[in-house]
């Protein structure tokens, strides 16, 4: 038997079938599903690239300096360094049935798409979080960020956001987990009140950043913590894929390239310690007094 020839991949699943089910594009579509259903990749800032790596021009020390006319101009190269990341493929495929996709009734796109940030949203996170290399392992934000310490969590918060400003930079965020929210929450005074019962939005004054790939809290600079995003992310389709095929399916191949760029650390980010520890909920628990 003759099997027959696959299909020219389409940008989009608009082909007949599956009218319109992700819109005209969608490439854009599920990239903005990935990196929106990524709490701390959606808070660094955006740098999209066609090349192979970025790299960053760095002026260690040297000041430009107040001259007279005729003066020297000061060389700041001597001092000047790169700091240079590649980006690395983040990929996968999924199985769409036919039955669901034929199904008027049933909400396929939103299936889909959930089913695309439960992993790939998930795992870009956790690994430009807590990824330690070597490539094509992303280096995470913990791997690079020294530590501030305090006396109780909201101190060394404070003081990220005093070492951040004092190193250059201006603290914009605080990441912290959803369990670690759900501890700050659950600690009160003397008195019985919450300490922190806004701890899922603003937690020491920033605005909080709620993922799950936030093994310790930490404070950042978005302005200086950049995701990079090749601009040849691809996401195809094909029904004559062999899994797709033998399961009456279709197969979607998602393509991206990603990288995390902080190119001076400690500008852009600070992990929070307590006395000398990474915070623990047994740490944060000071029988009723403030965490």
């Amino acid at each position: 038997m003759t099997t027959p020839a696959p299909r020219a991949v389409v940008p989009g699943i608009g082909q007949p079938g599956w009218p319109g089910a992700f819109g005209p594009d969608i490439q854009q579509r599920i990239l903005s599903v990935i990196t929106s259903g990524a709490p701390f990749s959606a808070a660094c800032t955006p740098l999209p690239t066609g090349r192979t790596s970025v790299a960053f021009p760095i002026l260690d020390s040297a000041d430009p300096a107040w001259t007279s006319e005729l003066d020297l101009i000061p060389d700041l190269a001597p001092t000047q360094s790169a700091y240079e990341v590649a980006v690395h493929r983040l990929n996968g495929s999924l199985l769409i049935s036919r039955e669901s996709i034929d199904d008027a009734s049933f909400p396929v796109t939103a299936q889909t798409e959930t089913a695309i940030q439960e992993r790939f949203s998930a795992k870009l996170d956790r690994d430009l979080i807590q990824g330690a290399g070597p490539a094509p392992i992303p280096t995470g934000v913990l791997s690079v960020a020294a530590a501030s310490d305090g006396t109780d969590i909201l101190l060394a918060a404070i003081k990220a956001k005093s070492d951040i400003g004092t190193a250059g930079g201006a603290a914009t965020h605080v990441c912290l987990s959803p369990h670690f929210v759900g501890e700050l929450e659950s600690l009160k005074d003397t008195t019985g009140a919450q300490l922190y019962p806004d701890a899922a939005t603003t937690f020491a004054g920033l605005p909080v950043v709620n993922s799950v790939g936030v093994s310790q809290p930490f404070v950042m600079d978005r302005s200086r913590c950049w995701l990079v995003i090749r601009n040849d992310f691809s996401a195809e389709i094909n029904e004559f894929a062999d899994a797709a095929w033998s399961r009456y399916a279709v197969s979607l191949r998602i393509v991206g390239r990603f990288a995390l760029a902080i190119p001076q650390p400690t500008k852009a980010v600070r992990k929070l310690t307590v006395a000398g520890v990474a915070p623990t909920a047994a740490a944060e628990r000071t029988g009723g007094k403030r965490a």
